[in-house]
């Protein structure tokens, strides 16, 4: 009887588990024909959103299962818009996709009913945040795609106008667009001084070939007075990822920057085929108590990619292995699959190019002797139970 009770318990559990589910749910998709997706925004006085993809879109996909469920997302579509998913390959699609000028997926077309015209345009892979922003712009007339391409055509150079219009470039991934307009919004009178124009800058302008990075070296001090050193910092460290050395030298110091030179050497010798002294640099940070683990890691990871192959030496393919089970160890991210996959495929790999288990990295079939002993999904803050003294 007590276990029937308990199971019973369990299946309620369960069921008010799935009722709250569906009540914070994502974007709830209508599933008919375009006739009847104009008559219900007609009737509801909503404009009609839809999502055109194809079935062999990455960006689409993580679109549909990472941003799409959040209930903050589906809130606000469910709340604005008829919503469609529209496979721009088959059936109706294939006329809609011509008739709204889809050209690259995921695109993002919102819909007047009354008239079946666009009245705002977007794409690529985008943040909840700024699917959200994207769906606001859509339903304000002065932040739609065609106003703000055809204003800054006209030479509209109004700070508020360009301000949008930069955002509107930058979340559509048009770098240059952006770049030239908040040249613009600069020769106009706006200054990396002004909160609103440094956050702009900030979210906007990426890479090192531009004087604003520059401008915020050389008064450096006068920024982090303004903005407080971890934003200032934070800013200069992204910018010089992967700026040359001479030029990186020249800036003033902040943190990150001896980070950044690191790596900006490892990678030079090993685009010189110099392994060895690849090897010891990258053990050397590992090693380094100092070093900002996961800041390695996200950048170890793109270093060590397709290391493993029959045209690498037969060391570097071994520390690409050790270093691949390093990152899926001590990753911050443990939920990130590709972590994981990467771990699994360079040992597949590394099987089939290696005859002796000898030759495995000691690490592989011992614990590991740097970062965690473990491979475990354990989050790192997450403490350990207590033992209970008898």
């Amino acid at each position: 009887m007590k276990k029937n009770v308990i199971f019973l318990c369990f299946v309620w559990l369960l069921s008010l588990s799935a009722i709250a589910s569906d009540a914070v749910g994502g974007i709830e998709f209508a599933h008919v024909s375009w006739s009847e997706a104009v008559a219900k925004a007609k009737a509801e006085k909503k404009l009609i959103f839809i999502d055109f993809y194809t079935q062999w879109c990455g960006p689409c996909m993580n679109m549909a299962q990472e941003v799409f469920v959040l209930p903050t997302v589906g809130n606000y579509y469910n709340t604005h818009f008829v919503n469609l998913k529209i496979d721009a390959e088959t059936g109706e699609g294939k006329e809609l996709a011509q008739k709204y000028g889809v050209k690259s997926y995921p695109t993002y077309a919102f819909i007047d009913p009354l008239t079946q015209e666009l009245v705002h345009r977007s794409s690529s892979r985008q943040s909840g945040e700024a699917f959200i922003k994207t769906a606001a712009n859509a339903l304000n007339p002065k932040t739609r795609s065609p106003y703000l391409m055809a204003e800054f055509e006209k030479g509209n150079k109004e700070r508020a106008f360009l301000i949008n219009y930069i955002e509107y470039m930058k979340s559509i991934y048009r770098q240059d667009d952006v770049r030239k307009a908040f040249d613009l919004l600069i020769s106009t009178g706006a200054s990396l001084d002004q909160a609103d124009i440094w956050n702009l800058y900030v979210n906007s302008i990426n890479g090192p070939s531009n004087p604003y990075l520059l401008q915020v070296s050389e008064k450096y001090d006068h920024f982090v007075r303004l903005y407080g050193k971890e934003a200032v910092d934070k800013k200069l460290a992204a910018e010089t990822t992967y700026m040359p050395l001479a030029e990186l030298d020249k800036l003033c110091d902040f943190k990150g920057k001896k980070f950044n030179r690191d790596m900006i050497e490892i990678n030079s010798v090993l685009r010189n085929k110099d392994y060895a002294t690849a090897i010891t640099r990258i053990d050397a940070l590992i090693a380094d108590p100092a070093t900002d683990r996961q800041q390695l890691i996200d950048r170890l990871k793109f270093m060590v990619r397709g290391g493993i192959s029959e045209s690498s030496p037969a060391e570097w393919s071994k520390k690409c292995l050790e270093y691949l089970q390093f990152i899926a160890y001590n990753s911050a991210e443990r939920r990130d699959p590709y972590i994981h996959q990467e771990y699994a495929s360079a040992l597949e790999q590394y099987l089939r190019l290696t005859s002796s288990k000898a030759d495995f990295p000691k690490s592989v079939l011992t614990a590991p002797t740097t970062g965690k002993s473990a491979y475990t999904m354990r989050p790192d803050n997450l403490k350990a139970k207590p033992i209970k003294k008898k």
